[in-house]
């Protein structure tokens, strides 16, 4: 019922019902404020509790406390040696945690791919009199021994270790051997080096020539066709009657072995945490191969002083913790001094 100007408003009308025609009005009384202020905070207090309660198999725990420097064990008595003409370093495995963005000490955004070292013991050391080849098996990870053979658990028996969730191989120079049961750290990289990392890609599905293999299509102007401007176009020859082994045609897009260059920007030696600059193929708890880079990347690593046969510490000595790459001398955000043309071009 609509009032007239002259009617009284009533308490129980915007006790009950408020609508745009009385919101330009004052509530009825004070007590009717304090009362729905405190039933609107009991229902939050509600809802946060079962939200909280919802949600608390999902919290993670916060991060350790990352201490500054640490003092480290050579407990196997390896020692350090000079890499020679033909001296190759074992690899690593890791599991692809996930992507962040970092800067760098002049504002520069890094987009880093993060990669942990969990658990990464030699299991086995291939040599040239016994199995005829050099080379260091590594196991990343654990696994349960219900899952594995008897083979495979007298093997970790014998080297000292935990059962392990993915193993491989390596080869290695005769002076690059290292003993049964030793842990790798990403000490064994150094920030600013260029590394080949190698995984799997995704899975994308069924796709077209153009989204799988690139093609560039049929064009705007394709002559005399129509609806098949995205098509793979002819399949073979006319004189041979079939289609040849490996020709590029639709079909399911990955996953597919990938191998990628990639520059290490940090390492965290706490958690064995390595920092590599770009994208990494793979899913997030995916495991990927790290090596040292070989053939025109390896010239990049030159000014680089990488540790032999691996990192080899000096008891007694503290080491940093995070060690990160160098930014460079010169402002990147500083436009140079020389000009871009001369004045008598």
């Amino acid at each position: 019922m609509w009032r007239t100007p002259l009617q009284p408003i009533k308490a129980w009308a915007l006790q009950t019902h408020r609508s745009h025609r009385f919101r330009h009005l004052p509530l009825a009384s004070t007590e009717h404020q304090v009362f729905r202020q405190s039933q609107r905070g009991f229902f939050a207090s509600k809802w946060q509790k079962r939200l909280g309660h919802l949600l608390e198999g999902r919290r993670r725990p916060p991060a350790p406390d990352v201490p500054d420097k640490e003092q480290l064990t050579n407990d196997f008595g390896i020692k350090p040696c000079k890499p020679v003409l033909g001296s190759k370093r074992t690899g690593v495995l890791a599991y692809k945690i996930g992507c962040m963005s970092l800067w760098d000490e002049w504002g520069v955004k890094h987009m880093v791919t993060v990669c942990q070292l969990d658990r990464l013991h030699v299991v086995q050391s291939m040599t040239l009199q016994k199995n005829g080849y050099e080379a260091l098996q590594l196991g990343l990870g654990y696994r349960s021994i219900h899952r594995l053979s008897r083979p495979e658990l007298g093997t970790y028996m014998k080297a000292g270790v935990g059962p392990k969730h993915h193993k491989c191989e390596f080869r290695v120079s005769s002076d690059c051997l290292l003993p049964p049961g030793l842990e790798l750290s990403v000490r064994h990289f150094v920030p600013g080096q260029w590394v080949f990392v190698s995984g799997w890609s995704k899975g994308r599905g069924y796709h077209g020539v153009m989204k799988r293999w690139g093609f560039s299509g049929g064009g705007s102007d394709f002559h005399g066709h129509k609806k098949s401007h995205r098509s793979a176009g002819s399949l073979g020859q006319r004189g041979i009657g079939k289609v040849w082994v490996g020709k590029k045609m639709a079909g399911h897009k990955g996953p597919d072995p990938r191998c990628v260059n990639a520059k290490v920007f940090r390492i965290e030696s706490t958690r064995n945490l390595i920092f590599l600059k770009g994208a990494l193929p793979g899913y997030k708890g995916s495991v990927v191969k790290i090596s040292d880079a070989r053939g025109k990347t390896a010239l990049k690593n030159n000014h680089i002083r990488l540790p032999y046969p691996t990192f080899v510490p000096v008891p007694g000595v503290e080491y940093p913790v995070t060690i990160q790459e160098p930014p460079p001398q010169r402002d990147p955000f500083l436009y140079p001094e020389q000009p871009l043309y001369q004045p008598n071009d």
